[in-house]
């Protein structure tokens, strides 16, 4: 039996003494290769010299070892989908050809990707290949998160994350409410607090967040607060509602309902402006929806008011003056 290293191998040794040939010298492949314990005893102790002279590349093999314990983690199950894991494992095995077939050599599925990538010296094949799978898994874990967090609001999927799916799911959710509650039996079940400086002190407490309380001095009697209650805004985990009854010039009842909620960030709201927001349920209700942020807060705006009338309750529920659509 014979201790003679394979032909490959000598092959990678010969590769790698090149490296330190090179001039300048190649460190940035000479690290990564350090990091994926690729170098013999020797090429150990010229690197290490090496380093001696330049004290800042410890920093950088450092980076490159977290990185890859890191893209190891993440490639186990179930942080990445098994679809994109094998599709990232064809592109590196196949050195980083433009198309790789379905039977391009992976007739078997790769069961542990974290093993793949120490046996086939995943870093090894190119470093863009490497930043290119960072980024792949990178980007799963960020949908698997958003995902996993939706999945914690029943009746909510990713594909309503679109600013129109939002806004129609929104004005579906809350002429619906606004109508129920419109009713008093209804309204007296749910709109629990009836002190509108209470109400909004209570949902200051559960988002953690000063609320912009109504300014009713202003409404001169026009305006009043019926009640408010928890409530189950789309894309948010707490949110409330309050209803207020409103009267315009000619004595006529309106209803009025404002829901609060901490902003989830679907819709690009600014600060100081106030938007009409579309919703086909609230046109055929004969309602007009409005919709606003302020200090991290979302509020919308569900008004039966006309346009003269609307703008005063608008006034009075502080909402912007400037006026926007989306």
């Amino acid at each position: 039996m014979t201790n003679e290293k394979p032909h490959h191998e000598h092959a990678q040794d010969a590769f790698i003494d090149a490296l330190f040939e090179q001039s300048p010298v190649n460190f940035a492949a000479l690290l990564r290769a350090c990091a994926d314990g690729e170098l013999n005893d020797e090429q150990c102790a010229r690197l290490k010299q090496l380093l001696a002279e330049r004290p800042e590349s410890e920093s950088q093999h450092d980076f490159e070892q977290r990185l890859r314990d890191c893209c190891k983690r993440s490639m186990q199950r179930p942080c990445c989908p098994q679809a994109l894991r094998e599709r990232v494992g064809a592109i590196v095995a196949s050195g980083g050809s433009a198309a790789v077939g379905a039977d391009d050599g992976f007739a078997q599925r790769i069961e542990d990707a974290g093993s793949y990538t120490r046996d086939r010296r995943f870093w090894s094949r190119s470093p863009m290949m490497g930043i290119a799978a960072v980024l792949l898994i990178g980007v799963a874990g960020v949908l698997i998160w958003q995902s996993a967090s939706l999945s914690l609001i029943p009746g909510v999927s990713p594909g309503q994350m679109e600013p129109a799916s939002y806004s129609e799911r929104v004005g579906n959710f809350v002429i619906s409410e606004h109508n129920r509650c419109s009713k008093d039996d209804a309204a007296q079940n749910k709109l629990v607090e009836h002190d509108v400086d209470e109400a909004f002190a209570y949902f200051s407490d559960r988002f953690d967040c000063m609320l912009s309380v109504p300014d009713m001095a202003r409404s001169a009697h026009r305006v009043e607060f019926y009640g408010g209650g928890d409530c189950h805004l789309p894309m948010t985990s707490k949110s409330g509602h309050l209803r207020f009854d409103a009267y315009d010039d000619a004595g006529q009842h309106i209803a009025l309902s404002l829901f609060i909620a901490p902003d989830p960030g679907i819709l690009p709201l600014e600060e100081g402006t106030t938007y009409k927001m579309r919703s086909s349920a609230c046109e055929s209700a004969g309602a007009n929806l409005f919709v606003w942020v302020s200090g991290g807060v979302q509020y919308v705006l569900v008004s039966e008011a006309t346009d003269e009338t609307c703008a005063s309750v608008r006034s009075i529920m502080n909402a912007p003056d400037r006026l926007s659509e989306i």
